[in-house]
């Protein structure tokens, strides 16, 4: 049995999972129909179930046990973590690929930019063994390579791009683009390392990835009109995105985050669907941009 094979059934025994507790019954179920017409044979003993479950869970971070009383399974949320389930979608998309060579012109995916995703690994592993790495980077506004020995402690994603938060040379946090990088090398050794912040909350202050110590976080409030609202309830714009109003005429959120570039560019992307309601500051600077939109000479 592949393990492509394996990792496809897995997905529709987590997608089982979330719905609810489940039967063996329901299980041979599934994995029935959805091996009917498909190029894989999902269908499995409860020995090789049992395999399954160990593994979603070192994989994936998802528990699922079995309950003798109700003779059903289901997710203990508390033992599950699900930090890794943007490899799921990964490995769906790559299924939807796999499907879409077969249907040509029928399926159009979005062209990205490559990531420097080959570089994930080997900071990872400095992250991990707290080294120093060195590697060639290009600066957009500069158009030059310059060469730059640092000590990376996280990494983030954003628009479809990695970044790496790392110590430069003269103890600063600051992030580096991994489609950006040229080459890259570990520096053998532990290297000492200033104390770094609670990140998941520096994270969370702010859309993107810069984030301005200076800048206090506030309270934005935004309007957007009914239509444009489901788009925003279905796909929040900040993790700390609140409902106000939601009258079937207008929807109004509020968000915890640092006025920067990238919040002002995501207010920008709904045009006339969106109003700044709150704080005046960003109203001001949301203003002065639309109208330079139409009144800037481009140099």
């Amino acid at each position: 049995m592949s393990k492509l094979t394996s990792l496809y059934r897995q997905l529709q025994l987590i997608k089982l999972a979330k719905k609810g507790p489940f039967t063996w019954d329901q299980v041979e179920s599934l994995l029935e129909k959805k091996s009917e017409g498909g190029d894989l044979d999902l269908q499995i003993s409860k020995r090789t179930l049992n395999r399954d479950l160990k593994e979603i869970q070192e994989l994936f971070g998802v528990v699922i046990e079995f309950d003798f009383k109700s003779a059903r399974y289901h997710i203990n949320a508390e033992e599950s973590c699900e930090n890794h389930l943007e490899l799921m979608e990964s490995f769906e998309t790559i299924q939807a690929f796999r499907r879409a060579n077969r249907l040509s012109g029928k399926v159009f995916f979005e062209k990205r930019l490559a990531r420097g995703t080959e570089y994930l690994k080997p900071i990872l592993e400095a992250i991990e063994n707290q080294e120093a790495v060195r590697f060639e980077y290009e600066k957009f506004w500069l158009w030059e390579i310059e060469s730059r020995e640092l000590r990376p402690i996280a990494l983030k994603e954003y628009l479809h791009r990695w970044y790496v938060m790392a110590w430069n040379e003269t103890d600063q946090l600051r992030f580096y683009g991994l489609d950006r990088i040229k080459s890259l090398e570990t520096m053998p050794g532990k290297v000492k390392l200033p104390k770094s912040p609670d990140l998941e909350s520096r994270f969370l202050e702010t859309i993107g990835i810069i984030n301005d110590p200076i800048e206090p976080v506030e309270t934005v409030i935004l309007t957007f009109t009914e239509f444009k609202g489901r788009y925003i309830k279905s796909m929040p714009i900040h993790p700390t995105q609140q409902i106000l109003v939601d009258d079937g005429i207008n929807l109004q959120i509020s968000l915890r985050v640092k006025i920067n570039y990238e919040l002002i560019s995501v207010i920008l992307s709904h045009g006339d669907e969106v109003k700044v309601e709150e704080p005046e500051r960003l109203k001001e600077l949301v203003r002065e941009k639309a109208k330079n939109i139409l009144e800037k000479k481009i140099k």
